[in-house]
C-alpha cells in the first residue's frame, strides 16, 4: 500500500499541469503621500490613491481610474473606495487582485500603496529532445528474501528523451530507454543449496518525470528529475550452480515492473548533459539501479 502511495505521488508530482500565473507577493500601504507633481483627481475633484506595482513586467491594468508607468513601475490610481484591480499579462492568467486579501478592506484618497507581484517568466524554447548513454549498477532485492548477499551488478543503458518546459523553471520529461540490469547473489549458508545466483536481464525503461531547471551561470545549468518509471522485460534469465533452479529464478522477473526514479543533471553550453538517477523497483525484481548518463539536449 505504501508503495501505491509512493508511486502516486511521484506520477502527481511528473504530470501535474503548471499555469502560469502572476502571484502578488505583498501589498500594503506606504507611509507618504503623493507628490503634488503626481497627484490625480477624480471626476469628483478628490485626489485618487496609488498603487505602484512593482517586481515584474505587466501589460495592463484595469479597474483604475487612470494607469500611467513609471520606469520600470506601473502606477494604477484608484477612486476613494476602490476595493481591488486586475493585472494582465500576455501568456498568463489574469489576476484579480482583492483588496481585503491583504488586510485593507479599500484605498483611501491621497494615499501611496505598494504591490509586489512575481511570475515565472516563459521559457522561449519550449521543447527539448536529447540522447543519452551511460553505464548503471544494479542489484535485486532478493537479499529481502534469502540468506546471503545480493552484489552491484555493471550494466548499460541507451536512450532518448523529450522535455517540455512549462516556464523557464517547471517542466516535464519523458524517456524510453533500452537497459541491461542484472545482480550477483551468492549464499555462505551450508544449508542452502542455491549458489552463485546470477541475473542477466533487459528492460525497456519509460521515466516520466517533473523537471526543475536552474541556472548556476550562463554557462551551466542544473536539473533536477523525479517522478515513477515503467519497465517492460525484454530479456534474460538468472543462472545458478543448480541447472534445475535456473527456471525458478528466472519467472520471479515478471514481464511488467513499476518503481520510482530520481535523478539530477548537469546542462553545459545549452547542449552537453552530464546526469545521475537512482532507480527503485516496486515489483517482483525490485531492482535498485544507480546510473551516470553523457547527453547531448537539442
Amino acid at each position: 500500500m505504501k508503495r501505491l502511495q509512493l508511486l502516486s505521488c511521484l506520477l502527481l508530482l511528473a504530470v501535474t499541469a503548471f499555469s502560469q500565473e502572476i502571484e502578488v507577493t505583498k501589498f500594503g500601504q506606504a507611509t507618504q503621500f503623493i507628490a503634488a507633481d503626481d497627484q490625480i483627481r477624480d471626476w469628483d475633484n478628490e485626489i485618487c490613491a496609488l498603487v505602484k506595482i512593482q517586481g515584474a513586467k505587466i501589460d495592463s491594468v484595469s479597474g483604475a481610474f487612470e494607469v500611467r508607468r513609471n520606469g520600470a513601475e506601473v502606477w494604477a490610481y484608484m477612486t476613494n473606495g476602490d476595493r481591488k484591480l486586475t493585472i494582465y499579462k500576455q501568456g498568463y492568467e489574469p489576476k484579480e487582485v482583492v483588496f481585503n486579501d491583504f488586510g485593507i478592506q479599500d484605498v483611501k484618497s491621497n494615499r501611496v500603496y505598494l504591490m509586489n507581484i512575481y511570475v515565472l517568466e516563459l521559457t522561449k524554447q519550449r521543447f527539448f529532445l536529447g540522447v543519452h548513454a551511460g553505464v548503471n549498477f544494479t542489484t535485486s532485492g532478493l537479499k529481502d528474501d534469502y540468506a546471503g548477499s545480493a552484489d552491484w551488478r555493471v550494466g548499460y543503458n541507451v536512450g532518448v528523451t523529450g522535455a517540455y518546459m512549462f516556464t523557464d523553471l517547471i517542466g516535464a520529461q519523458v524517456g524510453i530507454f533500452f537497459a541491461d540490469k542484472g545482480y550477483k547473489y551468492s549464499i555462505n549458508n551450508a544449508s542452502q543449496t542455491i549458489d552463485n545466483e546470477k541475473g542477466d536481464f533487459q528492460f525497456i525503461d519509460i521515466p516520466v518525470q517533473a523537471l526543475f531547471h536552474f541556472d548556476l551561470s550562463d554557462a551551466i545549468g542544473l536539473q533536477l528529475l523525479a517522478g515513477p518509471c515503467f519497465s517492460i522485460n525484454v530479456g534474460g534469465k538468472a543462472k545458478c550452480d543448480n541447472p534445475y533452479l535456473d527456471a525458478k529464478f528466472s519467472d520471479l522477473y515478471s514481464s511488467f515492473q513499476m518503481g520510482g526514479q530520481a535523478g539530477v543533471r548537469l546542462v553545459i553550453a545549452k547542449h552537453y548533459a552530464i546526469g545521475a538517477e537512482y532507480q527503485f523497483g516496486f515489483s517482483n525484481y525490485k531492482c535498485q539501479d544507480i546510473g551516470i548518463n553523457l547527453g547531448y539536449i537539442f
